[in-house]
């Protein structure tokens, strides 16, 4: 009795506790990297293994359901969609940087002498924006373009689990539709490395906690950030709840009106809403080959 009741307890504490001490951490991290003049590269490596580590480490000790959690199978799956996206956003990353480092001795980015805050929440409402209408249109879009984003995202919704390595599962054509989405802002809008940083470690924070298998409370910051009780439900199997396209920032399903945030509810089924319509997760090929079959 004593140990389950030392369990709950444990558990309250990770369910409103947890998210907002590494929002924290992160905020804190940035901070000093900015003020000790660190090397941004070595810090946001650091700071996002520190991150999956944390996370899944906990999962696996205190998972919101047992049925979703990781399994050796699974993650052989994740690791393999690891390898083929990982040269896919390097080389992808490596190109544009390419490209911002002949903007920025060409032009003048307009928030590259902005304050820090303003130069974040900027880019965030702008990567935010387009992010959420490429999202949105890869679950919605009818015709040929439609059916073509479906087919790059729904590698993404094979599993019917959600877990933080599983957040690695995409088409590598997504991988870069994304990374492209990220890194196009970041050069247009000549934001500084200072701010890079902040909110690259930002999206990454809510990219893995959203697909974080834990009761976590995140109470009144989910109406400003995308996170584990309103990312669950996009990956609902039941289409009604599957909303929340966004992927940071909560505001932009707030104002196009598919924000869906159901208190200590959860989705009954994850995955697809007709999974045998579709390959199995597990057969890679045919899920990255799908958008060019009739």
């Amino acid at each position: 009795r004593k140990i389950n009741k030392l369990k709950k307890q444990i558990e309250k504490i990770i369910s409103y506790g947890l998210y907002p001490s590494l929002l924290t951490i992160v905020m804190l991290i940035i901070v000093l990297a900015i003020n000790f003049g660190s090397n941004y590269k070595v810090v946001y490596a650091i700071t996002t293994i520190f991150l999956v580590f944390t996370l899944v480490i906990t999962e696996t000790f205190f998972p919101l359901n047992t049925e979703w959690k990781m399994t050796r199978k699974s993650f052989w799956r994740d690791l393999r969609y690891i390898f083929i996206d990982a040269p896919t956003i390097a080389l992808s990353k490596t190109g544009f940087g390419l490209i911002a480092i002949w903007y920025s001795e060409n032009y003048n980015g307009y928030f590259t002498n902005s304050s820090l805050i303003i130069s974040v929440i900027v880019f965030l409402l702008v990567f935010e924006f387009f992010q959420y209408w490429y999202h949105r249109l890869s679950h919605t879009s009818k015709g040929k373009i439609g059916r073509f984003l479906w087919r790059t995202h729904l590698a993404h919704h094979l599993p019917n689990k959600v877990y933080v390595v599983m957040h690695a599962v995409f088409n590598p054509i997504n991988a870069f539709l994304t990374a492209t989405i990220i890194q196009l802002p970041l050069i247009l809008l000549g934001i500084s490395p200072e701010a890079a940083l902040a909110a690259t470690l930002l999206i990454d924070l809510q990219s893995l906690v959203s697909h974080f298998n834990v009761n976590i409370k995140a109470g009144w910051l989910n109406y400003i950030f995308i996170g584990t009780e309103t990312h669950r439900f996009h990956h609902s199997a039941n289409i009604n709840e599957a909303k929340n396209y966004g992927n940071t920032l909560a505001i932009w399903d707030i104002i196009f009106g598919t924000f869906y945030y159901k208190p200590n509810e959860f989705p009954e089924k994850l995955g697809m809403e007709n999974p045998n319509e579709y390959p199995k997760s597990e057969n890679i090929f045919e899920v990255v080959t799908l958008p060019f079959k009739k």
